[in-house]
């Protein structure tokens, strides 16, 4: 190992532990101090509005710097304060060193609004205080599961001392790790919200940790699944991702769900269905700035009971719907008939789609290209029933950290805006590998454009529309050559 100039490695590796350890005491010290009363003794004086965009710019640097320096360039940053030589051996230790000192700036200069709404008193101030107490605890027992010198950045100034490599503890899966993935996250966010007094402050810093604790470990989870590939997967599979529920078997892409759904697609009950309503006019705002529909002869790629079907029809279009769904099918077509709409529904799938060579202008295919069985079947299948120059217009859900975290966590576990199982976000599709594989088979690409949630209706449920990102949902089209 190299030695560092100046101090001796011992010498060396005792200051950085030093500086370290103190760092760490002070930090998490000050942070319950400050949270138990509700953020309201922090020692900025900033006058507003100047103490509102500090104390936001406080907030916000913990969860992004945080975050960047769990990225490679980020730990690439942190061997830049070792000496040289050293840099890769002090990195945990210089990992929680920033770490504690971003804890230590965000509450202790922390400027308080001045504002109580609640303080507790007598018996609710010995049980919310028992309860911060607990939560302390859960958090130091997690620490301790994942690996204590690991966390408190110990391996690494030890491992300079001792003139060897650091010795990075396994995948933590024993202790609080076997109730869910997150225990640590899950254990700070239960401290952010026992505290016995309530103030806009801490309301302000709970809301936004909270969030953090929620997203943050995903990225975590990502570089878990780069070190341990042979190990995490099968533990994620069999372990909750926050909270400690029992893990129930839920299979992913359950597409049983439009056929057992179907006598509800147009009667507006089922809360999901009227979801997949509400995203038929933003599409159609944007696919009809691409086409002009009267006459042109269009196949609705995986119609279920008929929403994009319909309103293409009203549009001038000659509309064949294809689904797998037999139940969903039979509804679709019963309600075009009691609307007065000629439209051809057909049972079959994308990748064997029972139409003849060349036979249509468009094919419109939503809210499928993540379900298919073979994408790439799929898409070769779309081409061979289009004609020369034929249009294909489809939306999909891009394969992401965020993605994952917004369509399948919340969106199917937590708001149930979808039914738990629909997604399988291994099939999520990221719009270059899209691109790439229409260019494969000759088409000419369109623009991608972003598409997701723009408000909410009377009935609370949400509306779409164009969004400037394609980071969740994105539209695109192509041409056949």
């Amino acid at each position: 190992m190299a030695q560092s100039p100046g101090l001796g490695r011992e010498a060396t590796a005792v200051f950085y532990g030093i500086v370290c350890h103190g760092l760490f005491a002070a930090g998490v010290g000050m942070m319950m101090y400050q949270m138990y009363f509700g953020m309201s003794g922090g020692f900025g004086r900033l006058a507003a509005p100047w103490s509102v965009i500090a104390n936001l710019l406080l907030v916000a640097q913990f969860p992004l710097a945080h975050s960047l320096l769990l990225t490679r360039r980020g730990q690439g940053l942190l061997t830049r304060p070792a000496p040289p030589g050293l840099g890769r051996d002090l990195l945990p230790t210089i990992y929680v060193a920033v770490a504690a000192l971003q804890t230590l700036l965000l509450f202790s200069l922390w400027t308080p609004s001045g504002v109580i709404w609640w303080q507790a008193r007598g018996p609710a101030q010995i049980v919310l205080g028992l309860l911060y107490l607990a939560s302390w605890l859960l958090l130091a027992r997690a620490i301790w599961d994942a690996g204590l010198g690991l966390q408190t950045g110990a391996i690494g100034w030890l491992a300079v001392y001792h003139d060897r490599r650091p010795k990075y503890p396994p995948m933590p899966s024993g202790g609080l790790f076997r109730l869910c993935r997150q225990p640590i996250y899950l254990a700070f966010t239960a401290t952010l919200w026992t505290v016995s007094v309530w103030t806009p402050d801490q309301l302000v810093l709970a809301v936004t940790l909270t969030a953090y604790c929620l997203i943050g470990p995903l990225f975590k989870e990502a570089r878990f699944a780069r070190l341990f590939a042979g190990e995490f997967p099968a533990y994620q599979k069999a372990r909750r991702y926050f909270l400690p529920l029992p893990l129930r078997s839920t299979p992913r892409n359950d597409l049983s769900i439009y056929d057992r759904h179907a006598a509800q697609w147009w009667d507006g009950s089922v809360r999901w269905l009227r979801t997949l309503q509400n995203l038929v006019p933003a599409r159609l705002a944007h696919f009809d700035g691409i086409v002009q529909w009267p006459g042109k002869t269009v196949l609705d790629l995986g119609c279920g009971g008929g929403f994009m079907s319909e309103a293409l029809a009203a549009r001038g279009a000659i509309v064949t719907g294809i689904d797998p769904a037999s139940a969903a099918i039979a509804i679709a077509a019963q309600h075009a008939k009691i609307s007065g709409r000629t439209i051809r529904y057909l049972t079959g799938t994308g990748e064997a789609i029972p139409l003849a060579d060349a036979s249509m202008d468009i094919v419109v295919c939503v809210d499928v290209l993540e379900h298919v069985t073979d994408l790439d079947a799929v898409l070769a299948e779309i081409k061979r029933v289009l004609m020369p120059g034929g249009l294909f217009l489809y939306d999909t859900i891009n394969r992401n950290i965020l993605a994952r975290l917004i369509v399948v966590h919340v969106a199917e576990d937590v708001l149930r805006l979808l039914p738990r199982g629909t997604h399988d976000p291994e099939k999520f599709i990221r719009p270059a590998e899209m691109s790439e594989k229409l260019v494969a088979l000759g088409f000419s690409l369109g623009p991608v454009t972003g598409l997701g949630p723009r408000g909410i209706n009377r009935r609370f449920d949400f509306t779409f529309g164009v969004m400037p990102a394609s980071l969740i949902m994105y539209m695109s089209h192509a041409s056949k050559a």
